[in-house]
Parts: structure tokens; C-alpha cells; sequence
């Protein structure tokens, strides 16, 4: 019985934990590769692969690779670097190494590279495999023992980007089974979804099939994102499991990286409008406002313009049109937009915080 209601309660603890809109990635300008010892020559290889994966977390684009000062950068790591350290995991050994990420930020728009903030997505990913010999389909979650959670931890972190797994409890199995993923059944499963919070839903699954081109049978791994509102679907074929899955969470990464991290060109213009923000009455509300606002990796410079009763005006200089500031301000979740909106919007736009 103890045991039954110790089930429960981190169940109802991981439930009530997740939380919808954005989480912040604290991670950004970390670095963290896998080494075989410890020597300068390793160090030096390993430092310098640590700082193109953050560089690329930070622009949510691995082509930001390419550009000649950033690739001149990374040969210098060091210029950029806080510190490093050598980890040991279980059998691992693991170099990590932080860096300035202000500077890294600097040099992406220096280079006109985009830039993403810490704010991002979260998802919740489903994903069934078929076994190859038996047929039988199984979903991979919190609650049980596949080897595919480490390997998805690891391509997140790689990438900067956050799936949560179901948790696999008795709610999870009434509600979606395996073959329920394994259709791709999009529209079902976001709605049966809705205890997660997350922003989007993704549906994977992983089988064999026989490719055409090389006449012969390789893996498939087929997917949707969906944020309910709208819908991405690919299929990617491969050799392996491990491989098709870090290969999804790079299109994941660069598909949230498209609508949420910010082109250089983009800043060419200052767009100044009002966030006229409801419940916003005490001190501490009006900080905690003001620091969201003024850490958006858009905005140029926010203050307060005015307050009237419990609503706080802000005049926001940005450096994107409204309607992308709007998708971005989704993320906060203590901002919401209220049921009723202006007919002609222009440069003012209203929120209510919910937050304390």
C-alpha cells in the first residue's frame, strides 16, 4: 500500500510539475564531449568540438558551422572559454567546458547568424518501435528500462532543445497505447495529451522497411510535430535506431530554430509598440515583468510608460513585427493573451499576467 501511494504521489508530483508555454535551456553555453583521456591533444580536439556545439545550440542552425570567422573562432576556443573540466559518468569520461556565451552571441550577429534565446519549446515525444522479428510494438517512457532515453537526452542536449517522455503511468496507457503512435494518429493523441502542458506533441515511430533506392530493408523512422494548430511529418530512413533518433531531434531542433530564433537581417528595423499588461499591481510583479520583457533576445529597450490601476503599460523597442513578437511572447507562461482582442491591433497589444 505504501509502496502504491509513493507511485502516486511522484506521479502526481511529475504531472503537476510540467508546465506549458516555454521552458528556459540553462545549458545553452555548456559543452560537453566524450574523451578517451585525459592529454592536452585530447583536450585541445575536445574543446574545440564543445564549442561548436554550443554555437550551434545558441543559433539553433548548424550551418553557422560554415561561416570562416566562426570556424576561425573554434580553432581558438579558448579566447571564449570560462572553464573546463574533465567528468567521470559510469564508464564515460566526459570534457565540458562553459563558455561566454554574451561573446558568442556577439560574434553570431557580427556575422549576421542567427541567434536563439533560452526560452524554448518544450515537447512531449511518443515513440513506438516495432521489433523487428516479432512485430510487437512498444512505447518508449520514463517508466521503462529502453536504452533510447539516454541516447534522446543526449541529441537534446547536443542540440539545446527539450523532449519530456511520457511517464508510462496507468493515465498514459488508457489513454494512448502503441498502436496508437504507430498510426500517427496526430489529432487523438495531442488531445489526450493535455496533462503534459507541453507546447508541441510529436508522434514517432521506428520500423523496418524496404527502401526502393537500395533495394533492400532498412529502418524508417516516421514522425509528426504538432502544436495542435498546425503540423510538420517526415519519414527518415537509416541503419539504426540510435542514428534515425539523433537525426529526428536535429529536424525537431532546426524546425523550432526556424520559427523561434532570430534572423540578423530581422534587426535591420526597430518596431515600437505597447504591452498594456493587466494584473500587474504589485512591485515584485512589475521586476519580474520588466526582466521577461527585457530578456528576449528581440527586444532593443523596454520600460513603463504608464500604469492605471492593476494595468502596466510598456513601450518595447524590437527588433521583430508584431505578429513574431507574439509568437515568441507565447512561450512566457505567465503571460496570456485574453479572450477578447482588439479589431485593429497596430501597435498596442493586451495581456493578463498570471503569475505571482
Amino acid at each position: 500500500m505504501n509502496k502504491l501511494l509513493a507511485i502516486f504521489v511522484l506521479t502526481l508530483c511529475l504531472v503537476t510539475s510540467m508546465r506549458s508555454h516555454g521552458t528556459p535551456i540553462e545549458h545553452l553555453n555548456k559543452g560537453q564531449i566524450i574523451v578517451t583521456d585525459q592529454s592536452n591533444l585530447t583536450q585541445k580536439k575536445a574543446g574545440e568540438r564543445a564549442f561548436q556545439q554550443v554555437v550551434v545550440k545558441l543559433s539553433g542552425d548548424v550551418a553557422v558551422l560554415e561561416n570562416l570567422q566562426v570556424k576561425r573562432a573554434a580553432t581558438n576556443f579558448e579566447q571564449y572559454l570560462v572553464a573546463s573540466k574533465f567528468i567521470q559518468e559510469g564508464d564515460k569520461l566526459l570534457y565540458q567546458a562553459d563558455f561566454n556565451e554574451q561573446k558568442l552571441v556577439d560574434l553570431l550577429r557580427s556575422e549576421s547568424l542567427k541567434v536563439w534565446g533560452k526560452r524554448r519549446p518544450l515537447g512531449l515525444f511518443w515513440l513506438a518501435i516495432e521489433d523487428d522479428v516479432s512485430k510487437d510494438k512498444t512505447l518508449v517512457t520514463q517508466s521503462s528500462t529502453s536504452k533510447y532515453i539516454d541516447i534522446i537526452h543526449q541529441a537534446t542536449y547536443d542540440r539545446g532543445v527539450e523532449l519530456l517522455m511520457p511517464i508510462g503511468d496507468l493515465t498514459d496507457s488508457m489513454n494512448i497505447n502503441a498502436l496508437d503512435v504507430w498510426g500517427l494518429f496526430s489529432s487523438s493523441i495531442f488531445n489526450k495529451s493535455t496533462r503534459y502542458g507541453t507546447n508541441y506533441v510529436i508522434g514517432a515511430r521506428v520500423g523496418v522497411v524496404f527502401d526502393d533506392f537500395s533495394a533492400r530493408e532498412k529502418l524508417q523512422l516516421s514522425y509528426f510535430i504538432t502544436n495542435g494548430q498546425t503540423i510538420q511529418t517526415n519519414a527518415i530512413v537509416g541503419d539504426s535506431i540510435a542514428a534515425l533518433i539523433g537525426e529526428f531531434v536535429n529536424e525537431y531542433a532546426t524546425y523550432l530554430a526556424n520559427l523561434y530564433s532570430i534572423e540578423a537581417s530581422e534587426s535591420g528595423q526597430i518596431y515600437s509598440l505597447t504591452l498594456n499588461i493587466a494584473n500587474v499591481n504589485t512591485l515584485v510583479k512589475y521586476r519580474t515583468v520588466l526582466e521577461i520583457l527585457s530578456s528576449l533576445t528581440v527586444t532593443q529597450t523596454v520600460e513603463l510608460s504608464a500604469q492605471s490601476k492593476d494595468v502596466a503599460s510598456f513601450t518595447l523597442a524590437s527588433n521583430v513585427p508584431l505578429q513574431r513578437l507574439k509568437i515568441i511572447l507565447k512561450l512566457e507562461q505567465n503571460l496570456r493573451e485574453p479572450e477578447y482582442q482588439r479589431l485593429y491591433p497596430g501597435v498596442v497589444i493586451d495581456y493578463e499576467w498570471r503569475g505571482k
